[in-house]
């Protein structure tokens, strides 16, 4: 169902939507919710799915409108106004600046390729930006920040506090500044009762240009934020070894040590068990596991027949997974196969969802069943 959000871009020239209004699919801010979710650290619960259900019943094409503001205490609108606004921020970035690989920043610097010194510098005390995000042909660089808020005067001071956010790093090769897209984005929520009546999305996006960094240096970038992408989405999916040791490439400085490191992700994911779709053809063998309203299933093989029992309990199982070729690729350091594998036309699903990382989101049921073991 598609909902509106009033739009307004800075600069006005560089939108990427005429009018005054932007589109999003609330099934894809939900999509966008469950690898939200997985991939931040902390509990991976299921706010994901009660989004649809919260918004006024007005049909699709209407504004983005909750029924109810989000809770009466102060900290619990605060929670979910950053939680949601997450959501739409990422599922904004996703379809309108084709962002799809995600890494998470921490308090910490955090590394890509430390042997060949690229890194996160931090420049300033206070919370770090949510992401930094690229395309799936491994470019456009991308610092993200995105808030939610109520307030009745709109999403201004929201918006200054992301824009001063999303400047508190720089991405860095060999100590020498590199060119990224800064966005921060805001929402201002509408209620249908007790609040602002409109929902706004706000965005602020200029380019902050950096030097030129050699070709190796450029590749190194990308497929650490593709590493770091995958190890924090299949890490709550029940992959807790190897999520550690593609974190592990990333910031191995010795070279026998990083080979050790290497073999041993492979074994990993040559011992992970190969999960496919019944009756689909659009993908191949996936590494992943079944998330529900609940959170991540804990038992790594779950029937058929108990994933039928889940979609009838309206738990909403989905089947989150990561294309196990694109996994290699990822940790043999390839990456033109990346770039080849990532930007290949997908021939659409009825059900499966991909989300151009080597990603898919499947809604379990009758319908659908995830099969395969080791």
């Amino acid at each position: 169902m598609t909902r509106t959000f009033l739009h307004s871009f800075e600069p006005a020239a560089a939108s990427p939507v005429s009018g005054a209004t932007v589109n999003l699919e609330v099934s894809d801010i939900e999509d966008a919710g469950i690898r939200e979710v997985l991939q931040t650290p902390g509990a991976a619960y299921g706010a994901w799915s009660i989004l649809d259900a919260l918004l006024a019943p007005t049909g699709t094409g209407t504004p983005f409108i909750f029924k109810e503001p989000l809770g009466q205490a102060r900290e619990v609108k605060v929670a979910l106004s950053g939680l949601f606004g997450r959501f739409v921020a990422r599922a904004y970035l996703e379809r309108y600046f084709n962002l799809s690989i995600f890494a998470h920043l921490g308090s910490r610097t955090i590394d890509l390729d430390r042997r060949r010194q690229v890194t996160i510098k931090r420049l300033s005390r206070g919370d770090l930006p949510d992401w930094i995000a690229c395309a799936a042909d491994l470019s456009s660089l991308t610092v993200a920040e995105a808030k939610g808020c109520h307030d009745v005067g709109g999403p201004t001071k929201a918006l200054d506090r992301a824009w001063a956010q999303a400047g508190r790093i720089d991405v860095t090769a060999r100590g020498r500044k590199v060119s990224v897209k800064r966005i921060a984005i805001a929402t201002r929520w509408g209620m249908a009762a007790a609040g602002p009546t409109d929902a706004h999305l706000s965005v602020r996006d200029p380019i902050d240009e950096g030097e030129p960094i050699e070709p190796e240096e450029k590749d190194a970038l990308f497929v650490g934020l593709l590493r770091l992408h995958i190890a924090n989405l299949v890490k709550p999916l029940g992959h807790d070894e190897l999520a550690a040791v593609l974190h592990r490439i990333t910031h191995q400085p010795f070279a026998r040590r990083l080979q050790d490191d290497l073999g041993r992700a492979r074994a990993l994911l040559d011992a992970a068990p190969v999960r496919e779709v019944e009756k689909a053809t659009a993908m191949g063998g996936l590494i992943g596991g079944i998330v529900t309203r609940a959170g991540p299933v804990g038992d790594a093989d779950v029937a058929p027949a108990d994933q039928e029992a889940l979609a009838r309990l309206n738990l909403r199982p989905v089947f989150v997974g990561v294309e196990r070729d694109l996994i290699r690729a990822a940790i043999d350091a390839e990456p033109q196969t990346v770039r080849t594998r990532l930007t290949q036309t997908v021939q659409p699903d009825e059900f499966a969802r991909p989300d151009r990382a080597g990603g898919w989101i499947v809604p379990l049921g009758q319908e659908r069943r995830i099969t395969g073991g080791a």
